[in-house]
């Protein structure tokens, strides 16, 4: 006995040597299939290689209930011999204990190589000398690395943050010119990079946003005729007194 089981290919049902048995014996191809298996069995149980079985063709008809299968293997190449000594072309390649052995091997060592592969994809990847640090989020950075080796303040992303920054300040433009002189600061740097006028970049941009307001204040006051204007909501320090002449001329 070779074994409790044996090899059968995946194609077997659609071989044209079961198409021809089906329509030789009037029965259809899984059945053809299933008488198939049977006999290969019998002959696995029975015989060593296929060969020299000692059998009748109408054995092998009881043996499957079936009559003219015998003779029907003959015609389509999968039975040899004569009747009463008969023998199974390629049986020893599928099955017997030669090639189920064969076969056993040929899985053990797949088997062996797929655990093999999967040993080595994760063992090659060595674990990391040090955690990774959690990413900040950018709002928590507020400072970018210089080439000069200092850190520069993070830039305004928008206008709106440059024209807060200016109305807070002592001296600045009111109303619509505010908006201006914000625009134009920001529209400024942001074309050189927000950079000085050598080149380096801005270790801070407010100083020089601070120092463009009062600018833009004195400048617009000087084209007015007027004293620069003190931040919203202040007052004068001191109010200009009537000159000799203007109390001549009052009654």
């Amino acid at each position: 006995m070779a074994g409790d089981w044996i090899k059968v290919e995946h194609t077997t049902p659609d071989k044209p040597e079961v198409v021809k048995l089906a329509d030789m014996l009037g029965i259809d191809q899984d059945a053809v299939v299933g008488k198939l298996l049977r006999l290969w069995i019998w002959a696995d149980q029975q015989s060593v290689s296929g060969n020299a079985i000692t059998v009748t063709n109408s054995f092998l008809d009881r043996l499957v209930f079936c009559p003219g299968f015998a003779v029907g293997l003959v015609k389509v190449g999968w039975l040899n011999g004569r009747n009463g000594l008969l023998s199974i072309p390629n049986f020893d390649r599928h099955n017997g204990q030669t090639a189920k052995n064969r076969a056993n091997t040929n899985r053990r060592v797949a088997n062996h190589r797929k655990g093999r592969n999967d040993e080595t994809v994760t063992d090659v990847t060595p674990e990391p000398l040090q955690k990774p640090l959690p990413e900040k989020r950018r709002e928590d950075n507020t400072t970018t690395p210089t080439t000069t080796g200092r850190e520069v303040c993070q830039f305004p992303q928008d206008v709106s943050e440059i024209d807060r920054f200016m109305a807070a300040q002592v001296l600045h433009p009111l109303g619509d010119e505010l908006t201006r002189c914000a625009e134009r600061f920001f529209n400024e740097q942001s074309a050189v990079g927000w950079r000085n006028k050598h080149g380096i970049p801005l270790a801070d941009w407010r100083p020089l946003a601070r120092q463009y307001a009062a600018t833009w204040a004195r400048n617009n006051a000087a084209e007015a005729g007027l004293k620069p204007a003190n931040a919203a909501g202040t007052t004068p320090k001191s109010t200009p007194k009537p000159s000799r002449r203007d109390e001549l001329w009052t009654d």
